[in-house]
Protein backbone atom coordinates (compact mmCIF):
# COMPACT_ATOMS: atom_id res chain seq x y z
CA UNK A 1 0.00 0.00 0.00
CA UNK A 2 1.79 3.29 -1.04
CA UNK A 3 1.28 6.74 1.15
CA UNK A 4 -0.57 9.46 -0.66
CA UNK A 5 2.48 12.31 -1.41
CA UNK A 6 2.66 14.81 -3.81
CA UNK A 7 5.26 13.67 -6.76
CA UNK A 8 6.86 16.81 -8.59
CA UNK A 9 3.62 18.92 -7.23
CA UNK A 10 0.79 16.78 -8.67
CA UNK A 11 -1.56 14.73 -6.38
CA UNK A 12 -1.69 11.01 -6.95
CA UNK A 13 -4.68 10.19 -9.75
CA UNK A 14 -8.40 11.08 -9.11
CA UNK A 15 -11.45 9.33 -10.79
CA UNK A 16 -12.45 10.94 -14.10
CA UNK A 17 -15.12 13.66 -13.32
CA UNK A 18 -17.11 12.44 -16.54
CA UNK A 19 -17.29 9.12 -16.26
CA UNK A 20 -16.09 8.34 -13.21
CA UNK A 21 -17.96 6.26 -10.10
CA UNK A 22 -16.74 6.20 -6.83
CA UNK A 23 -18.13 3.37 -4.73
CA UNK A 24 -17.92 4.26 -0.83
CA UNK A 25 -18.25 1.13 1.36
CA UNK A 26 -18.41 1.61 5.48
CA UNK A 27 -17.17 -2.38 7.12
CA UNK A 28 -18.60 -2.93 10.70
CA UNK A 29 -19.04 -5.99 12.08
CA UNK A 30 -21.70 -8.50 10.19
CA UNK A 31 -22.57 -5.90 7.74
CA UNK A 32 -21.69 -3.39 5.32
CA UNK A 33 -23.00 0.13 4.06
CA UNK A 34 -22.29 1.08 0.35
CA UNK A 35 -23.29 3.87 -2.09
CA UNK A 36 -22.22 5.24 -5.70
CA UNK A 37 -21.02 8.68 -5.77
CA UNK A 38 -20.08 11.40 -8.44
CA UNK A 39 -19.11 14.82 -7.16
CA UNK A 40 -22.56 16.11 -7.67
CA UNK A 41 -24.70 13.74 -5.54
CA UNK A 42 -24.97 9.61 -4.94
CA UNK A 43 -27.09 6.87 -4.59
CA UNK A 44 -29.50 6.02 -1.34
CA UNK A 45 -27.09 4.02 0.81
CA UNK A 46 -27.52 0.58 1.30
CA UNK A 47 -26.68 -2.50 3.97
CA UNK A 48 -26.08 -6.04 2.98
CA UNK A 49 -24.84 -8.63 5.51
CA UNK A 50 -21.03 -9.48 5.23
CA UNK A 51 -21.03 -12.90 3.55
CA UNK A 52 -21.16 -14.38 0.35
CA UNK A 53 -24.48 -13.64 -0.34
CA UNK A 54 -23.67 -10.17 0.62
CA UNK A 55 -20.74 -9.85 -1.38
CA UNK A 56 -22.84 -10.95 -4.64
CA UNK A 57 -25.32 -7.96 -4.17
CA UNK A 58 -22.48 -5.48 -3.76
CA UNK A 59 -20.58 -6.99 -6.83
CA UNK A 60 -23.92 -6.60 -8.39
CA UNK A 61 -24.37 -3.14 -7.63
CA UNK A 62 -20.71 -2.76 -8.90
CA UNK A 63 -20.92 -4.16 -12.22
CA UNK A 64 -24.30 -2.54 -13.02
CA UNK A 65 -22.31 0.74 -12.80
CA UNK A 66 -19.79 -1.05 -15.02
CA UNK A 67 -22.21 -2.04 -18.07
CA UNK A 68 -23.98 1.74 -17.35
CA UNK A 69 -20.36 2.75 -18.88
CA UNK A 70 -18.80 4.72 -15.68
CA UNK A 71 -14.97 3.67 -14.53
CA UNK A 72 -15.84 2.53 -11.12
CA UNK A 73 -13.58 2.87 -8.08
CA UNK A 74 -14.43 1.03 -4.77
CA UNK A 75 -12.94 2.53 -1.95
CA UNK A 76 -13.50 1.55 2.00
CA UNK A 77 -12.22 2.56 5.26
CA UNK A 78 -10.17 -0.51 7.13
CA UNK A 79 -12.13 -0.99 10.49
CA UNK A 80 -9.41 -4.18 11.48
CA UNK A 81 -10.77 -7.93 11.43
CA UNK A 82 -13.95 -6.85 10.43
CA UNK A 83 -12.79 -5.23 7.34
CA UNK A 84 -10.02 -7.84 6.09
CA UNK A 85 -12.40 -10.39 4.67
CA UNK A 86 -13.86 -7.55 2.54
CA UNK A 87 -10.37 -6.19 1.64
CA UNK A 88 -8.93 -9.77 -0.26
CA UNK A 89 -12.23 -10.41 -1.81
CA UNK A 90 -11.95 -6.92 -3.43
CA UNK A 91 -8.18 -6.78 -4.73
CA UNK A 92 -9.35 -10.67 -5.80
CA UNK A 93 -12.23 -8.95 -8.00
CA UNK A 94 -9.99 -6.76 -10.30
CA UNK A 95 -11.60 -4.00 -8.95
CA UNK A 96 -9.87 -0.97 -8.85
CA UNK A 97 -9.47 -0.62 -4.97
CA UNK A 98 -8.27 1.98 -2.27
CA UNK A 99 -8.58 3.23 1.06
CA UNK A 100 -9.32 5.72 3.07
CA UNK A 101 -7.68 6.33 6.53
CA UNK A 102 -10.50 6.50 9.68
CA UNK A 103 -8.58 9.47 11.39
CA UNK A 104 -9.20 11.02 7.81
CA UNK A 105 -12.85 9.89 8.01
CA UNK A 106 -13.66 10.78 11.44
CA UNK A 107 -11.84 14.64 10.78
CA UNK A 108 -13.52 15.31 7.48
CA UNK A 109 -17.38 14.00 8.11
CA UNK A 110 -18.51 17.83 8.75
CA UNK A 111 -17.24 18.97 6.01
CA UNK A 112 -19.89 17.20 4.09
CA UNK A 113 -23.22 18.36 5.54
CA UNK A 114 -21.74 21.00 8.70
CA UNK A 115 -23.16 18.63 10.92
CA UNK A 116 -20.86 16.50 13.36
CA UNK A 117 -23.39 13.62 12.46
CA UNK A 118 -22.05 10.33 11.97
CA UNK A 119 -23.31 6.95 10.96
CA UNK A 120 -23.11 4.31 9.23
CA UNK A 121 -25.39 5.72 6.29
CA UNK A 122 -22.96 9.10 6.20
CA UNK A 123 -19.66 7.22 6.16
CA UNK A 124 -19.66 6.20 2.80
CA UNK A 125 -20.11 9.24 1.49
CA UNK A 126 -17.24 10.81 3.30
CA UNK A 127 -15.25 7.86 2.30
CA UNK A 128 -16.12 9.16 -1.28
CA UNK A 129 -15.88 12.66 -0.81
CA UNK A 130 -12.00 11.79 0.37
CA UNK A 131 -11.19 9.68 -2.77
CA UNK A 132 -12.65 12.29 -5.13
CA UNK A 133 -10.53 14.96 -3.73
CA UNK A 134 -7.78 12.16 -4.12
CA UNK A 135 -7.19 11.80 -0.22
CA UNK A 136 -6.73 7.64 -0.28
CA UNK A 137 -3.96 4.81 -0.28
CA UNK A 138 -3.62 2.19 -2.76
CA UNK A 139 -3.75 -1.19 -2.10
CA UNK A 140 -1.28 -3.98 -2.17
CA UNK A 141 -1.78 -7.71 -2.08
CA UNK A 142 0.60 -9.56 -0.16
CA UNK A 143 1.87 -12.76 -1.41
CA UNK A 144 1.40 -15.97 0.56
CA UNK A 145 4.63 -16.27 2.42
CA UNK A 146 4.38 -12.38 3.23
CA UNK A 147 0.97 -13.31 4.78
CA UNK A 148 2.10 -16.02 6.67
CA UNK A 149 4.81 -13.62 8.29
CA UNK A 150 2.27 -11.18 8.40
CA UNK A 151 0.16 -13.61 10.70
CA UNK A 152 3.16 -14.57 12.55
CA UNK A 153 4.38 -11.38 13.60
CA UNK A 154 0.95 -10.78 15.05
CA UNK A 155 1.04 -14.06 16.93
CA UNK A 156 4.56 -13.01 18.34
CA UNK A 157 3.58 -9.87 19.51
CA UNK A 158 -0.23 -11.20 21.08
CA UNK A 159 1.68 -14.37 22.75
CA UNK A 160 4.58 -11.90 24.39
CA UNK A 161 2.05 -10.14 25.57
CA UNK A 162 0.55 -13.12 27.15
CA UNK A 163 4.01 -14.13 28.55
CA UNK A 164 4.72 -10.82 30.06
CA UNK A 165 1.43 -10.80 32.20
CA UNK A 166 2.36 -14.88 33.23
CA UNK A 167 5.50 -13.55 34.69
CA UNK A 168 4.12 -10.48 36.13
CA UNK A 169 1.43 -12.63 37.88
CA UNK A 170 4.47 -15.61 39.05
CA UNK A 171 6.83 -12.96 40.64
CA UNK A 172 3.55 -11.28 42.39
CA UNK A 173 2.89 -14.18 44.02
CA UNK A 174 6.20 -14.91 44.58
CA UNK A 175 6.73 -12.14 46.78
CA UNK A 176 4.05 -13.70 49.04
CA UNK A 177 5.45 -17.47 48.69
CA UNK A 178 8.99 -16.64 49.52
CA UNK A 179 9.95 -12.86 49.97
CA UNK A 180 13.24 -13.19 50.12
CA UNK A 181 13.94 -15.35 47.26
CA UNK A 182 13.60 -12.41 45.00
CA UNK A 183 16.82 -10.87 46.13
CA UNK A 184 18.71 -13.45 45.14
CA UNK A 185 18.17 -13.60 41.04
CA UNK A 186 18.07 -10.73 38.87
CA UNK A 187 15.50 -13.21 36.47
CA UNK A 188 13.15 -14.39 39.57
CA UNK A 189 11.58 -16.44 36.90
CA UNK A 190 14.65 -18.01 36.04
CA UNK A 191 15.69 -21.93 36.35
CA UNK A 192 16.47 -22.08 39.69
CA UNK A 193 13.37 -20.24 41.45
CA UNK A 194 10.99 -22.97 38.69
CA UNK A 195 12.98 -25.52 40.19
CA UNK A 196 12.29 -24.36 44.05
CA UNK A 197 8.85 -23.61 43.30
CA UNK A 198 7.48 -26.60 41.88
CA UNK A 199 9.81 -28.85 44.55
CA UNK A 200 8.77 -27.48 47.92
CA UNK A 201 5.17 -26.16 48.66
CA UNK A 202 6.61 -23.02 50.77
CA UNK A 203 9.26 -21.76 51.87
CA UNK A 204 8.82 -23.48 55.37
CA UNK A 205 9.53 -26.99 53.63
CA UNK A 206 12.48 -25.50 51.69
CA UNK A 207 13.82 -24.57 55.09
CA UNK A 208 13.26 -27.56 56.29
CA UNK A 209 14.60 -29.34 53.49
CA UNK A 210 18.55 -30.87 54.01
CA UNK A 211 20.86 -28.56 52.88
CA UNK A 212 22.86 -31.08 50.75
CA UNK A 213 19.09 -31.62 48.38
CA UNK A 214 19.26 -28.05 48.31
CA UNK A 215 22.53 -27.41 47.20
CA UNK A 216 21.88 -30.37 44.74
CA UNK A 217 18.68 -29.05 43.02
CA UNK A 218 20.28 -25.34 42.62
CA UNK A 219 23.54 -26.82 40.78
CA UNK A 220 21.38 -29.00 38.71
CA UNK A 221 18.53 -26.36 37.99
CA UNK A 222 21.40 -23.58 36.95
CA UNK A 223 23.55 -25.93 35.16
CA UNK A 224 25.91 -25.48 37.71
CA UNK A 225 26.54 -21.73 37.39
CA UNK A 226 24.48 -21.07 40.90
CA UNK A 227 27.17 -22.24 44.08
CA UNK A 228 27.20 -24.43 47.25
CA UNK A 229 27.02 -20.51 48.77
CA UNK A 230 24.20 -19.06 47.15
CA UNK A 231 22.16 -22.32 47.79
CA UNK A 232 23.36 -22.38 51.61
CA UNK A 233 22.24 -18.40 51.55
CA UNK A 234 18.55 -19.36 50.23
CA UNK A 235 18.28 -22.08 52.29
CA UNK A 236 18.76 -20.19 55.42
CA UNK A 237 16.69 -17.38 54.32
CA UNK A 238 13.91 -19.95 53.60
CA UNK A 239 14.35 -21.03 57.56
CA UNK A 240 14.17 -16.96 58.74
CA UNK A 241 11.36 -15.72 55.62
CA UNK A 242 8.88 -13.82 57.02
CA UNK A 243 6.30 -15.37 54.66
CA UNK A 244 2.46 -16.19 55.96
CA UNK A 245 1.89 -19.76 57.15
CA UNK A 246 -1.73 -19.62 55.54
CA UNK A 247 -2.89 -20.13 52.02
CA UNK A 248 0.37 -21.16 50.87
CA UNK A 249 -1.03 -24.29 49.82
CA UNK A 250 -3.33 -22.84 46.77
CA UNK A 251 -1.07 -20.25 46.47
CA UNK A 252 1.59 -22.79 45.61
CA UNK A 253 -0.90 -24.48 43.13
CA UNK A 254 -1.49 -21.22 41.49
CA UNK A 255 2.12 -21.06 40.63
CA UNK A 256 2.78 -24.12 39.87
CA UNK A 257 -0.32 -24.01 37.21
CA UNK A 258 1.21 -20.46 36.19
CA UNK A 259 4.76 -22.20 35.11
CA UNK A 260 3.05 -24.62 33.26
CA UNK A 261 1.15 -22.39 31.01
CA UNK A 262 4.29 -20.24 30.81
CA UNK A 263 6.49 -23.72 29.87
CA UNK A 264 3.76 -24.00 26.97
CA UNK A 265 3.68 -20.73 25.64
CA UNK A 266 7.98 -21.10 25.42
CA UNK A 267 7.59 -23.82 23.27
CA UNK A 268 5.16 -22.37 21.12
CA UNK A 269 7.09 -19.35 21.06
CA UNK A 270 10.09 -21.39 19.74
CA UNK A 271 8.01 -23.61 17.03
CA UNK A 272 6.85 -20.24 16.18
CA UNK A 273 10.39 -18.34 15.21
CA UNK A 274 11.34 -21.56 13.63
CA UNK A 275 8.13 -21.33 11.63
CA UNK A 276 9.35 -18.26 10.54
CA UNK A 277 12.69 -18.64 9.58
CA UNK A 278 11.20 -21.33 7.34
CA UNK A 279 9.44 -18.69 5.93
CA UNK A 280 12.18 -16.12 5.87
CA UNK A 281 14.27 -18.80 3.70
CA UNK A 282 11.81 -18.72 0.77
CA UNK A 283 12.38 -15.16 -0.04
CA UNK A 284 15.52 -13.40 -1.08
CA UNK A 285 15.52 -9.93 0.06
CA UNK A 286 15.63 -11.75 3.85
CA UNK A 287 18.94 -13.59 3.43
CA UNK A 288 20.52 -8.99 2.90
CA UNK A 289 18.42 -8.28 5.81
CA UNK A 290 19.76 -10.55 7.99
CA UNK A 291 23.64 -9.90 7.06
CA UNK A 292 22.92 -7.02 9.40
CA UNK A 293 25.01 -7.68 12.76
CA UNK A 294 22.14 -7.54 15.43
CA UNK A 295 19.44 -8.57 13.58
CA UNK A 296 17.55 -11.97 13.96
CA UNK A 297 14.36 -13.72 12.79
CA UNK A 298 11.58 -11.72 14.49
CA UNK A 299 13.10 -8.42 13.37
CA UNK A 300 12.80 -8.98 9.90
CA UNK A 301 10.19 -11.35 10.01
CA UNK A 302 7.80 -8.38 11.33
CA UNK A 303 9.39 -6.20 9.32
CA UNK A 304 8.91 -7.95 6.19
CA UNK A 305 5.47 -9.22 7.55
CA UNK A 306 3.87 -5.90 7.87
CA UNK A 307 5.45 -4.11 5.04
CA UNK A 308 6.22 -6.74 2.39
CA UNK A 309 8.94 -6.47 -0.17
CA UNK A 310 10.49 -3.64 1.06
CA UNK A 311 12.64 -3.13 -2.79
CA UNK A 312 9.13 -2.40 -4.22
CA UNK A 313 8.84 0.79 -2.77
CA UNK A 314 9.51 3.56 -4.95
CA UNK A 315 11.01 5.48 -1.95
CA UNK A 316 12.94 5.48 1.15
CA UNK A 317 10.17 8.45 2.29
CA UNK A 318 7.32 5.76 0.92
CA UNK A 319 8.49 2.90 3.17
CA UNK A 320 9.27 5.58 5.52
CA UNK A 321 6.27 6.95 5.90
CA UNK A 322 4.16 3.56 5.85
CA UNK A 323 6.29 2.37 9.08
CA UNK A 324 5.22 5.61 10.57
CA UNK A 325 8.46 6.92 11.63
CA UNK A 326 8.24 10.09 9.00
CA UNK A 327 8.77 12.97 10.82
CA UNK A 328 5.86 15.88 11.24
CA UNK A 329 6.10 19.27 12.93
CA UNK A 330 3.52 21.96 14.28
CA UNK A 331 4.46 25.37 13.40
CA UNK A 332 2.76 28.75 13.19
CA UNK A 333 4.09 32.18 12.96
CA UNK A 334 6.98 32.44 15.25
CA UNK A 335 5.80 29.26 17.46
CA UNK A 336 7.90 26.36 15.84
CA UNK A 337 7.55 23.34 17.23
CA UNK A 338 9.39 19.84 17.84
CA UNK A 339 9.46 17.17 15.32
CA UNK A 340 7.81 13.76 16.20
CA UNK A 341 7.53 10.58 14.18
CA UNK A 342 3.91 10.12 13.17
CA UNK A 343 2.97 6.73 14.34
CA UNK A 344 0.50 6.51 11.88
CA UNK A 345 1.99 3.28 10.25
CA UNK A 346 2.18 -0.44 10.92
CA UNK A 347 2.96 -0.42 14.49
CA UNK A 348 4.44 -3.99 14.69
CA UNK A 349 7.37 -3.11 12.56
CA UNK A 350 7.76 0.71 14.02
CA UNK A 351 8.01 -1.23 16.88
CA UNK A 352 10.60 -4.34 15.85
CA UNK A 353 12.71 -1.42 14.10
CA UNK A 354 12.41 0.80 17.43
CA UNK A 355 13.85 -2.98 19.73
CA UNK A 356 16.60 -3.30 17.02
CA UNK A 357 17.65 -0.02 17.40
CA UNK A 358 18.14 -0.85 20.85
CA UNK A 359 20.63 -3.63 20.56
CA UNK A 360 22.74 -1.50 17.84
CA UNK A 361 23.14 1.64 20.02
CA UNK A 362 25.18 -0.63 22.59
CA UNK A 363 28.76 -0.83 22.40
CA UNK A 364 29.06 -3.46 19.98
CA UNK A 365 26.25 -2.12 17.46
CA UNK A 366 26.58 -0.27 13.87
CA UNK A 367 25.20 3.12 15.76
CA UNK A 368 27.32 2.99 19.02
CA UNK A 369 29.40 5.91 17.79
CA UNK A 370 26.25 7.86 16.78
CA UNK A 371 24.54 7.69 20.05
CA UNK A 372 28.04 8.78 22.00
CA UNK A 373 27.84 11.98 19.66
CA UNK A 374 24.32 12.63 20.21
CA UNK A 375 24.12 11.96 24.15
CA UNK A 376 27.60 14.35 24.27
CA UNK A 377 25.19 17.17 22.51
CA UNK A 378 22.41 16.36 25.44
CA UNK A 379 19.69 14.38 23.20
CA UNK A 380 17.46 12.29 25.36
CA UNK A 381 17.69 8.63 24.81
CA UNK A 382 14.48 8.52 23.49
CA UNK A 383 15.11 10.53 20.36
CA UNK A 384 18.23 8.68 19.98
CA UNK A 385 16.30 5.52 19.80
CA UNK A 386 14.05 7.01 17.15
CA UNK A 387 16.71 8.33 15.32
CA UNK A 388 18.64 4.89 15.18
CA UNK A 389 15.51 3.27 14.17
CA UNK A 390 15.11 5.54 11.26
CA UNK A 391 18.77 4.68 10.32
CA UNK A 392 18.80 1.51 10.59
CA UNK A 393 15.03 1.09 8.33
CA UNK A 394 16.97 3.45 5.41
CA UNK A 395 20.09 1.14 5.23
CA UNK A 396 17.24 -2.41 5.08
CA UNK A 397 15.43 -0.70 2.27
CA UNK A 398 19.08 0.56 0.65
CA UNK A 399 19.50 -3.67 0.91
CA UNK A 400 16.38 -4.83 0.13
CA UNK A 401 16.23 -2.59 -3.08
CA UNK A 402 19.53 -3.57 -4.38
CA UNK A 403 19.71 -7.35 -2.82
CA UNK A 404 23.07 -7.17 -1.37
CA UNK A 405 24.69 -8.39 1.43
CA UNK A 406 25.64 -6.04 4.35
CA UNK A 407 29.47 -5.34 3.94
CA UNK A 408 30.68 -2.97 7.14
CA UNK A 409 33.41 -1.61 5.45
CA UNK A 410 30.84 0.17 3.03
CA UNK A 411 28.91 1.76 5.51
CA UNK A 412 28.72 4.66 7.54
CA UNK A 413 26.64 6.38 10.31
CA UNK A 414 26.79 10.10 8.84
CA UNK A 415 27.37 12.14 5.85
CA UNK A 416 27.36 14.94 4.83
CA UNK A 417 24.98 14.10 1.79
CA UNK A 418 22.30 13.30 4.50
CA UNK A 419 21.22 12.09 7.81
CA UNK A 420 21.02 8.61 6.72
CA UNK A 421 22.89 5.70 6.36
CA UNK A 422 25.33 5.61 3.28
CA UNK A 423 26.10 2.32 1.24
CA UNK A 424 28.80 2.65 -1.04
CA UNK A 425 28.62 1.33 -4.46
CA UNK A 426 31.87 0.70 -6.07
CA UNK A 427 33.94 4.23 -5.65
CA UNK A 428 30.54 6.63 -5.02
CA UNK A 429 28.88 6.93 -1.86
CA UNK A 430 25.34 6.55 -2.66
CA UNK A 431 22.76 7.40 -0.05
CA UNK A 432 19.94 4.72 0.73
CA UNK A 433 17.00 6.01 -0.62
Amino acid sequence: MSSMLWKRGIRQAVPNHKTGMVVGIDVSKGKIDFGAYRPEGGTATLQVKQDRAGFEQLKGFIEGFQRSGYQVWVGFEPTGPYSSCLREWLLSSAYRTVQVNPYHVKRTKEVRDNSPHKSDQKDPGVIADLIWQGCYQELYQLGPVYAELRSASADWKSSNRERTAMRNAFQGLLEVWFPELTSFFQDRVCKTVRALVRNYCSAEALGRASLRKIKSLVRKASGGRVGPQKAQAIWRAAQDSIAPPQGQEMRHRHMCRLLDQLQYLEDYREQLRRRMEDLLTELPEAACLLSVAGLGTITVGCLLGQCGDLGRYPSYQQVEKFVGLNLYQVSSGKQQGDRHISKRGRSLAREALCQAAVGEMKKCGLYYGYRQRQQQKKQPSGKIRVAIARKLLELLYALARDRTMFDPGKFFTESKAGDGPVILQGAQRKVAA
